[in-house]
């Protein structure tokens, strides 16, 4: 009887944590009002926000016609937010790297005051380079963090 109620509070209690953290991941999301265009490339990777770290491929990074668009892959969007900026918010895409993680392409925004989104992947030099390529500044020196709020001004 006792076991049983253990498993059953534990069982409550995984619930409410996992409920909590996709909340908090949820105040990551960015979904900006923007036309249907054309998908021209795609990356997997993992991602780096506030309150989320993913490793992996269960990230997607897709370049649009009219911006990016950081989303999770079908097995993870429920905890992966969806976060869109159009080219032109983009003050700067740079690279940025916890001491023990792969390099991330860290996309900023235009005043800074919305959240930033970083994008964890083995081919940031690609990324870089098709950002670039669509007039978006890029600074390719990687900033090393030991935090992960060191990428959110207080």
């Amino acid at each position: 009887m006792l076991v049983e109620v253990i498993l059953v509070v534990l069982a409550v209690l995984c619930v409410v944590g996992v409920y909590l953290w996709t909340r908090l991941a949820a105040t990551g999301a960015r979904v900006i009002d923007r036309q249907d265009g054309h998908l021209e490339q795609v990356f997997y990777g993992g991602v780096m926000s506030r309150y989320l770290l993913t490793s992996g491929t269960m990230v997607r990074l897709e370049l649009f016609d009219w911006g990016v668009r950081v989303r999770g892959t079908p097995v993870s969007r429920w905890l992966v937010p969806t976060w869109e900026a159009r080219y032109d918010e983009l003050a700067i895409a740079e690279l940025v790297a916890l001491p023990a993680s792969r390099l991330a392409v860290c996309f900023r925004l235009r005043g800074g005051g919305e959240p930033s989104m970083a994008f964890l992947s083995d081919r940031t030099t690609s990324i870089l380079r098709a950002l670039e390529s669509r007039g978006v500044p890029v600074n390719r020196s990687v900033t090393r963090i030991r935090r992960i709020r060191e990428l959110y001004p207080s």
